[in-house]
């Protein structure tokens, strides 16, 4: 038998692990003695040691380690080598996406773009009820006419608003337009009310968009759409709906477009 330090030496383990291992219960010694308190471990145990080492290299935490090796139940081990290897697949497709991240910025910064500077995220929009108005306009700049019947409704019927009430414009055509523009302003809600011929009341489905916040004019929307479209190409997602916008201080409620702060996004689906 070998005292501690030498069992050590052994297995190129610190004395402080084999002691954390007692502790656990999961490596005892041999022997220990009564009057000396020395620990003692045996050849057989070196089999242990090497188990524990093998499972510790793919990642398994020493408290399943245990039970692995307690039961030695084949099927509890097989279980989970397939579900460490489900989570190794996840690590290795979050790094994966991680470095094309990177060499979407590296490209980037080449091109003189640094599109850094604007924070993609994934949000979710939740199922919800609004009040909405959808029409075709003439131009971008028709916008407000939308908001201000939607707000002239709002009051008549004195609809309460849900907190935040998440004001957004949808762009509902497929693609880029100038004139004829299909477009619906929408706001959070709570409670039931009566539709009219522009204003409906109804239950919007939830949905995923890709978006930034940013600050400022939308001069620099070009920016946006770039550093978004970088985002979804390096993580796999495609474009499956309309752009959102959701201003959440507008050129109504401020002329100075210094104060503006706009999120912007596309509705996204995975690969």
């Amino acid at each position: 038998m070998f005292k501690i330090g030498d069992f050590s030496k052994l297995t190129n383990l610190t004395v402080r692990a084999l002691r954390h291992y007692e502790e656990l219960e999961l490596l005892l010694p041999e022997r220990i003695d009564d009057v000396t308190n020395y620990r003692y471990y045996s050849t057989h145990q070196l089999t242990t040691v090497n188990k524990i080492k093998m499972l510790q290299q793919i990642g398994l935490p020493l408290k399943t380690i245990k039970e692995v090796i307690q039961s030695n139940d084949t099927k509890l081990l097989e279980y989970h080598y397939n579900l460490r290897e489900a989570e190794i697949r996840d690590e290795l497709d979050a790094l994966t996406k991680m470095q094309n991240i990177i060499d979407q910025l590296r490209e980037k910064m080449k091109e003189g773009t640094f599109i850094e500077k604007y924070n993609v995220k994934l949000k979710e929009i939740p199922k919800r009820k609004v009040m909405a108005i959808r029409k075709k306009i003439s131009s971008y700049n028709d916008e407000y006419e939308l908001w201000t019947s939607l707000h002239e409704e709002f009051i008549k019927q004195s609809v309460k608003m849900a907190n935040p009430p998440l004001g957004m414009t949808i762009y509902h055509d497929r693609e880029y337009k100038e004139a004829n523009i299909d477009i619906e302003v929408q706001s959070n809600i709570i409670g039931d009310y009566t539709n009219t011929d522009d204003v409906k009341f109804y239950e919007d489905s939830g949905f995923l968009i890709a978006s930034v916040t940013f600050n400022g004019s939308y001069e620099q929307m070009p920016e946006v759409t770039q550093a978004i479209a970088s985002w979804i190409e390096a993580n796999n997602y495609v474009i499956c709906g309309p752009m959102i916008n959701i201003p959440y201080i507008s050129p109504a409620q401020s002329p100075n477009p210094d104060s503006w702060i706009t999120e912007a996004g596309y509705v996204v689906c995975k690969c």
